[in-house]
């Protein structure tokens, strides 16, 4: 049985891939679908809150079963993995644009006018006085919605991407013993999310002692 919790235990890199890669994407693509929210085009506006309630409001393994089995009527056809990771991204880049939109609310539009009348120009009022306010406001939400990820990494298991749940599956297939090789894999996850957890604490904190106004 120890090559079996061996098996699980590499299946890791396949669930921290699928996390990390879908993350980054989120996190990079989320702030310019964000801005849409912001724009003067009613057009852009309706564009950004149709897509952030299509994507939130439609079960995730719905979203993956689209687009591993559904498209292949359009003639497209995407691996397992292509189809998870591609399906958790677009997941990621709607929760955080929602996650950006409701960091940039939360600091106060004088802070704009106040950096002008200081002689900053956009870019460096972007950079150096609102981008640490809002990677304060956001890094709790962040990282909460980070952890959630790693845990729906899970549904890919069900399109036959070889990660923990999955691979935890086919040693009980093999061996029986379910709440043994399942519960190796819960251990796995929760001991993959505490460290979010604990960076998140710590960077919140930083970031609280440096940019102590919102």
């Amino acid at each position: 049985m120890g090559d079996a919790f061996m098996a699980i235990l590499l299946a890791t890199g396949t669930t921290l891939l699928l996390t990390v890669s879908s993350a980054l994407i989120g996190i990079i693509l989320g702030a310019p679908v964000m801005l849409l929210s912001r724009s003067k085009i009613p057009v852009l506006r309706w564009l950004y809150s149709t897509f952030v309630h299509l994507v939130r409001g439609v079960p995730a393994l719905v979203w993956l079963f689209i687009a591993f089995f559904g498209i292949t009527q359009l003639g497209i056809t995407l691996s397992p993995m292509v189809s998870a990771i591609t399906t958790l991204s677009v997941i990621a880049v709607a929760s955080m644009a929602e996650i950006y939109r409701g960091g940039i609310a939360a600091i106060a539009k004088g802070q704009w006018e106040a950096s002008a009348a200081l002689g900053l120009g956009p870019l460096n009022t972007a950079l150096d006085v609102i981008f640490p306010q809002l990677l304060r406001a956001v890094s709790p939400t962040g990282a909460t919605f980070v952890v959630g990820l790693l845990k729906e990494s899970a549904l890919a298991s069900t399109i036959g991407v070889a990660e923990i749940t999955f691979v935890a599956g086919l040693q009980v297939q093999y061996f029986g013993n379910g709440l043994t090789f399942f519960a190796f894999a819960g251990l796995i996850y929760l001991l993959l999310s505490l460290p979010l957890g604990m960076f998140s604490r710590m960077l919140h904190t930083r970031l609280t002692r440096r940019y102590a106004v919102l």
